[in-house]
């Protein structure tokens, strides 16, 4: 067992003067994330290559009748009030956690442990979902691109066999347990490897943009026969075969116009730009988060930035591959209607415009880091909120536990999401068509944003002692403080889309196995906080001081 930070005495809060019974006087994390860092940071987890690949065929197959650039900029404006509500409220309380620690200093520590520990338990599929991008985009466009320069049917087996479960399976297998590794030790080798993560994915970009720009509509469909008739030869035009598949398969381009769809491409485009919120978990960490302007500067430049790789390389991809095909590719795609041989998405639909071997590979090692990097995410936020947690003695000690051998690395938080990770990846291979299940994981998101955005309307009035005492009390809007009314605004958007999620169908929710086993996981999370307070008190602990007052840094 590695050496770890003891026990010591309960903390005295400085805002409020009550006395906590947190398990350590510290937490043993140090602020080491840079303005950069986390920009970049946040930039990752939009997932501007490998989750940005879904929205690309979901949303024009799914609402073919609203434009898919002007969802994401409509995306991308409705987050703004939503992160100046991360923004100030995070400046008030900077610690790691986060949302967690939002929601159970203002609104109830037991909704926000039932919201955050659930989104600790999805990360496992985050996890798996790496495996998905790296077996799905990465290894099956390589050797199926492979197959065809070298004419091998065993590669193009290859190719196939890693869109099917077992090759995702065993890709997932392996990257949990080397991500681990090289998260083990510490931050600091994390935010050295993000530099070298982020510059790939910046080339990956630069040079499927260039490809994109430099390739006509007549170039690409006479590549994409070409590559596509390997694997079935008795479609020599499989590009029409895409299109003649969807409109006698009931495909209506006429279908989700308006405000309806515009709010349905929204819910897939924050799939993507809503997950920047994931950096405010790791608050203890970042050097400037007590400072609301700045924080929600990079906040909001980070989001710019996703739209703005989105909304152009989707206008991009509507050129090249036109319109027509693009929306049936997405419909056939969606509701597996064609068994395409390599899923159709950018990692390999540009590769097959063109370029020359190097661009290949770029654009693969781009999604490659992007998924690498993911996982490394989800650790970095999941470790945070179970130190967070475990401080309030609503976890095992064990779980919060800094490990000096590893420099400052949470081992046993580690082990907890990796050793779950594993497990769900050998139950999900017998779940055909796992990346449907992608926007569930969204919709927990767009659940516990909108928590911490009830949180920060409520901030100045469940929590007066410590918003009196924060810098964010000069922002106000009318005599009412901006927080309110941003956080207001922001709650009223996610539960939108959170109706969305769970009422239309083709954002994939809609199932009673899919929703049954969601609600499984929220009572098991608030039935274990209530569990644990009553033992807590058993003890003659008393954890509800913790919660009016911000943990120790």
């Amino acid at each position: 067992m590695s050496e770890s930070v003891t026990e010591m005495k309960p903390a005295t809060s400085a805002v409020t003067g009550e006395q906590g019974v947190f398990r350590r006087t510290a937490s043993g994390l140090t602020r080491e994330i840079s303005g950069i860092e986390h920009w970049i940071y946040n930039v990752f987890t939009l997932l501007v290559l490998t989750g940005a690949a879904f929205f690309y065929v979901w949303a024009p197959g799914q609402f073919p009748a609203t434009n898919p650039i002007l969802g994401v900029v409509v995306a991308g404006v409705a987050l703004i009030p939503i992160f100046m509500a991360y923004s100030l409220i995070a400046s008030a309380m900077p610690r790691s956690g986060g949302d967690y620690i939002f929601q159970s200093r203002v609104l109830h520590p037991s909704l926000g442990f039932m919201a955050m520990m659930a989104q600790v338990i999805w990360l496992w599929y985050w996890l798996e979902l790496t495996g998905f991008w790296i077996a799905a985009m990465v290894l099956s466009p390589m050797f199926s691109l492979l197959g065809v320069y070298a004419n091998s049917a065993a590669l193009l087996s290859l190719g196939t066999w890693f869109s099917g479960s077992s090759g995702i399976l065993l890709t997932a297998l392996i990257t949990n347990i080397f991500v681990a590794l090289v998260f083990l030790p510490g931050l600091k080798n994390y935010l050295r490897w993000q530099w070298f993560l982020f510059a790939a994915v910046v080339v990956a970009l630069l040079v499927m943009t260039f490809t994109l720009l430099t390739t006509s509509n007549a170039e690409f469909i006479a590549n994409f026969n070409a590559f596509m008739v390997k694997f079935d030869p008795a479609q020599t035009n499989y590009y029409q075969f895409v299109i003649d598949t969807a409109n006698a398969n009931g495909f209506n381009p006429a279908v989700g116009g308006g405000i309806y769809g515009i709010i349905g491409v929204v819910a897939i485009a924050w799939f993507n730009l809503l997950c920047a919120n994931w950096s405010m978990i790791n608050l203890g960490e970042i050097k400037h988060a007590n400072s609301y302007s700045r924080v929600n500067r990079i906040q909001q430049a980070s989001v710019a930035f996703g739209v703005l790789v989105m909304g152009g390389t989707m206008a991009l991809l509507f050129n090249v591959l036109g319109r027509d095909f693009t929306l049936a590719l997405g419909y056939t795609w969606f509701n597996d209607l064609i068994a395409f041989p390599v899923a159709p998405f950018t990692s390999v639909l540009v590769p097959i415009m063109g370029g020359g071997a190097i661009a290949v590979i770029l654009i693969l090692f781009g999604f490659l880091c992007q998924a690498f990097q993911q996982s490394l995410n989800c650790l970095v936020g999941g470790t945070r909120l179970l130190v967070a947690m475990s401080m309030d003695r609503l976890l095992p000690d064990s779980l919060g536990k800094i490990s000096r051998r590893f420099r400052g690395s949470p081992v046993n938080a580690i082990l907890f999401l990796i050793l779950g990770a594993e497990v769900l990846a050998l139950i999900l291979w017998f779940v055909p068509n796992l990346e449907t299940y992608a926007l569930s994981t969204s919709m927990t998101t767009a659940l516990y944003a909108g928590l911490s955005c009830l949180a920060a309307a409520l901030f100045p009035y469940r929590a007066k002692k410590i918003y009196d005492s924060s810098p964010i009390t000069k922002y106000k809007l009318g005599g009412i403080p901006l927080i309110t009314v941003v956080g207001a605004l922001g709650f009223v958007e996610c539960l939108i889309v959170i109706g969305f999620y769970l009422f239309e169908e083709n954002l994939g929710l809609a199932s009673s196995a899919g929703l049954i086993g969601m609600l499984a996981v929220y009572v098991l999370t608030f039935v274990w906080f209530w569990v644990t307070r009553a033992q807590n008190k058993s003890k003659g602990i008393d954890v509800d001081l913790n919660f009016k007052t911000i943990p120790p840094e």
